[in-house]
């Protein structure tokens, strides 16, 4: 019997990976598709050019040095990390889905559950449309789920060996997205994995979970490793968000901002809502075993929306984290349903996902073969000299990366710094370096500070435009616009309203 189940889920994992691949590739963007895409990208190529290990977006070293290897035989075939991100992307949603479906079988013991698990991590769109772009959420979630399941086994075996490389997985994660560290109470909760029974009332821990051995084995990996994040870089990193706050931190609003209501409308866009029934359903079956632990567990691990979703840089693909505990309740109750109403069972399973692809389809399908940030950035290059300089604000990374043109940024609501922006432009100007401007060069101007001031000194003559498209919020939002690209000229005198 074990062997067959053995069977069953080595077979369910290559299922899983062989499709996700697949449908990633099919579906692969044209190119880069977000400003840390294409951070991580140029990490990589400046990490190949220099010998040493740079950092992407916030530092993510752990994302950069994974991309680094796997970019190795196209850096020896004198490619750049352009496709190279976005397969590890692809590679690593693959990766997570089947990691999820291990881990709901170490858990549950069900492999129709360990498929259904999967397949709704798989096309969920806000997590299978980030990981076609080169975003670094599929080697996160990875991650993530690996150290979970290590952990599971490490505690269920008294394996010292699983429980440190549990705890080395779960610092790594933190060095691919600083967020990971919201997740460790819950991965020493899980760690402790206390007894809860309701009749009668009772809580007990196993007492080889609070001996010096396995927690050492446990915590001290993981710590030397959290060391090491903290003193490099993510130090910096906090005093960035908590004190010098930034137009891109991400700062917390409150358990129950304005904010949680767009990020639940939002999933209820994405996903049918139906679903969270069925979620709610599984943790009542779940609440019919003797220990309760697992379905307290995964209330608590679904209340991270409390955080995730009270950001104020809130976008979908946040949520990735928090909709596994939700997967993993559906994926229990749809197990339990297909024994007595199999056919039933997977209409549900084929509704559920068969939705969620329907509803990105178009995004993916238009994505895969026109990205507009990228096409934006290569008219940009042809209609530019080499030596100009482009005013631009969120557009700047692909500019410099896909045209190769330097770019400028205008300070934002600020009018001081603003008349320096301008001297500093006619300075470019008197020296005779061309000097272009973006059409989203006008965007962060909430109190119309710098367009007043580029206005009165400066003209602008249309080059021409081209479709692009607006990559924040995509996973949810299909904006596609005529972006311009203008020329600049100085008026006769320094005016500064």
């Amino acid at each position: 019997m074990k062997k067959r189940a053995a069977g069953g889920i080595a077979s369910v994992s290559l299922f899983l990976f062989l499709l996700n691949l697949l449908a990633g590739l099919l579906f692969i963007n044209e190119g880069l598709f977000h400003h840390d895409s294409v951070l991580l990208a140029k990490a990589v190529e400046d990490t190949y050019a220099t010998g040493h290990l740079h950092p992407a977006a916030r530092g993510r070293y752990g994302s950069v040095a994974v991309n680094c290897v796997l970019h190795a035989p196209f850096f020896l075939l004198g490619h750049n990390a352009d496709f190279t991100t976005r397969f590890s992307s692809v590679f690593f949603h693959s990766l997570s889905a089947v990691m999820l479906a291990v881990l709901i079988y170490a858990l549950l013991g069900t492999v129709p559950g360990a498929l259904f698990g999967g397949l709704l991590l798989s096309f969920t769109p806000f997590y299978f449309s980030p990981n076609t772009w080169g975003k670094e959420h599929g080697l996160f979630i990875f991650s993530v789920l690996l150290s979970f399941y290590l952990l599971h086994r490490g505690t269920e075996k008294d394996n010292g060996l699983w429980l440190g490389l549990s705890g080395m997985t779960m610092a790594f994660s933190v060095s691919v997205r600083e967020s990971a560290l919201v997740i460790l109470p819950l991965y020493f909760l899980f760690y402790l994995s206390p007894r809860i029974a309701i009749r009668p009332p009772e809580i007990s821990i196993r007492k080889e979970r609070l001996g010096a051995g396995p927690l050492l084995r446990l915590i001290l990996p993981m710590t030397a490793i959290l060391a090491v994040i903290y003193f490099t870089y993510l130090r910096a990193e906090f005093y960035r968000e908590m004190v010098l706050r930034d137009n891109t931190s991400a700062i917390f609003l409150g358990p129950l901002s304005p904010m949680l209501r767009i990020a639940i409308k939002d999933l209820g866009t994405c996903i049918p809502p139906v679903l969270f029934l069925f979620f709610v359903l599984g943790i009542v079956r779940l609440f019919s075993r003797e220990d309760v632990f697992l379905p307290l567990f995964l209330i608590l691990w679904a209340a991270l929306i409390f955080y995730f979703g009270n950001i104020e840089t809130f976008t979908l693909r946040y949520l990735d984290i928090v909709i596994i505990p939700v997967y993993i309740g559906v994926a229990y109750y749809m197990s339990e349903l297909r024994v007595k109403e199999r056919l039933a069972a997977d209409a549900i399973m084929a509704y559920f996902v068969i939705s969620m692809f329907v509803m990105m389809h178009p995004m993916l399908e238009f994505r895969h073969s026109y990205n507009g940030e990228k096409r934006y950035a290569l008219f940009v290059r042809d209609n530019t000299p080499a030596d100009a300089v482009i005013i631009t604000m969120d557009d700047s990374a692909f500019i410099e990366y896909y045209a190769g043109r330097k770019t400028v940024t205008h300070p934002i609501d600020d009018i001081r710094k603003t008349a320096d922006f301008v001297k500093e432009m006619k300075g470019y100007l008197a020296k005779g370096v061309p000097l272009y401007m973006t059409g989203s060069a006008l965007s962060y101007d909430h109190k119309k500070i710098f367009s007043r001031i580029f206005d009165a000194n400066f003209y602008v003559h249309l080059v021409g435009s081209r479709l692009s498209e607006d990559y924040h919020r995509p996973e949810i939002r299909f904006f596609r616009y005529k972006q311009g690209l203008f020329k600049v000229t100085p008026k006769r005198a320094l005016d500064i309203p």
